[in-house]
């Protein structure tokens, strides 16, 4: 069990809670928590309120991307537990997951888990404004501590045909949400791998840092032959966005930047070659009409730059994917769907 935090002692200490609490029965768990040096005391309190987790004091921020890799790197088990600092898993999600993945076929490299927003909500009233209105699948909701509805954050990441990767079920009534078991991706939130099918692909791209960077491995490992699957009976409830901010300048660089690359990676030549043009030309198109703040054309221009400085590592990198894919780009790229005809939205966490 793998989870990685900066400077977020109270929600770490959370989530090992949630894992000290686990109905492991005849299985054993090994907590690894890889601190991306902090600086608000984690690590001295995590060694000290939970002495059996082991405790991996980073020198730097690795990020997302990273800090999972320094304890990949070092994982000799079958199985490793991915899961968010900011998430909380149910009391039998370790077990569910595990005994799931034991009983897989052999090409089932992953099970992501049901991953629920960590707040409740209720229908809305004709006092509620606007503003506080939470647009789902399955209705419209307002965010209420007492309210009897659960919604869901991820059972897995699909990929779109425009390019965009997102979350299966966002926003949808917990109750009323049930997936296939196949899906694209895993969500990095809460999840559980093979360790020889990272052997086989490779680990995190660490040039991501964080976002997008579950949604390109486990692209890389669809083309490698393996699959993904949904594990209902793994519940978490993750505290949507707690360590960057839906929306913040951080969380759109990096979504926006990733997702370039991910494709320039991943994708057929032709659907990266139009993503990027098109995020290029829409980000001259809104500096030329001043149709957005300054400030969001300044950070699409850093996006564009940072990518072009990563792009020829990229670049090296969809080759070595290419010359080991046992399934063509094109024969993945089925598996992606066509946008929603109806926006989800509405939450910030």
């Amino acid at each position: 069990m793998v989870t990685v935090t900066w400077n977020a002692a109270d929600l770490v200490l959370d989530c090992l809670a949630g894992l000290a609490a686990q109905r492991l029965g005849d299985l054993a768990m090994d907590v690894v928590v890889v601190d991306n040096a902090s600086t608000d005391g984690t690590a001295d309190l995590v060694e000290q309120t939970y002495p059996q987790v082991r405790v991996v004091r980073g020198d730097v921020n690795r990020g997302f991307a990273g800090g999972n890799n320094v304890a990949l790197r070092e994982v000799a088990t079958p199985f490793v537990i991915l899961l968010n600092n900011d998430a909380v898993p149910g009391p039998d999600a370790v077990a569910a997951l595990v005994r799931a993945l034991r009983a897989a076929p052999a090409d089932v490299a992953a099970l992501t888990a049901t991953v629920l927003l960590a707040d409740r909500f209720r229908p809305p009233t004709a006092d509620d404004p606007a503003a506080d209105l939470v647009h789902g699948p399955d209705g419209t909701w307002v965010r209420d501590p007492r309210g009897p509805v659960t919604l869901v954050n991820s059972t897995g990441n699909v990929l779109r045909t425009d390019g965009y990767g997102v979350d299966r079920g966002w926003l949808a009534d917990a109750a009323r949400h049930r997936p296939e078991p196949d899906v694209f991706g895993f969500c990095g939130a809460a999840a559980i791998l093979r360790t020889s099918a990272l052997a086989d692909v490779g680990l995190f791209d660490e040039d991501f840092f964080l976002y997008y960077e579950d949604s390109d491995l486990s692209w890389r490992l669809r083309l490698a032959g393996h699959r993904v699957q949904h594990c209902a009976a793994a519940v978490v409830h993750h505290v949507h966005a707690a360590s960057t901010g839906e929306g913040s300048p951080l969380f759109r660089f990096h979504d926006g930047r990733n997702r370039l690359l991910m494709l320039t990676k991943d994708a057929t030549a032709a659907r990266a070659a139009r993503a990027v043009g098109r995020y290029v030309l829409t980000t001259a198109s809104i500096a030329v009409r001043r149709s957005q703040p300054w400030d969001h054309v300044l950070l699409r221009g850093r996006v564009l730059g940072s990518y072009a400085r990563l792009l020829p590592a990229a670049l090296r990198r969809r080759r070595a994917i290419g010359r080991a894919a046992r399934v063509p780009r094109r024969e993945v790229e089925r598996l992606l769907v066509d946008p929603p005809s109806t926006a989800t939205g509405g939450y910030r966490a």
